[in-house]
């Protein structure tokens, strides 16, 4: 039975390295039955924590912001593999990630 994969690319280029081997990882997981949702961080719009502590798991969305982190979390949660994709810039991944 194939797994749910999500793929977090944290890369601005998405002709560059990352997204290069991102497609590989895809094609080979795909080629093993699983099936690979990819998503390109940095052209979605993430807020980052305000630390309120309003949010609440036990709403439908535990966070009091409305971007499109809501709709990546629920892949997330569903997922039975997390793969983060990064470029390494000055020794750390990129800013993409690091909302994680």
């Amino acid at each position: 039975m194939g797994k749910n994969i999500v793929v977090l690319n944290g890369s601005p280029r998405s002709k560059g390295n990352t997204s290069a081997l991102v497609r590989e990882f895809t094609r080979g997981a795909e080629e093993a039955g699983h099936t690979v949702t990819e998503f390109f961080l940095d052209g979605m719009d993430i807020h980052g924590c305000k630390g309120c502590c309003c949010g609440d798991s036990g709403r439908e969305c535990p966070c009091v912001q409305k971007d499109d982190m809501a709709q990546l979390l629920e892949k997330v949660d569903q997922a039975d593999l997390l793969v983060l994709a990064s470029p390494i810039y000055w020794f750390d991944v990129s800013a993409q990630l690091k909302c994680f």
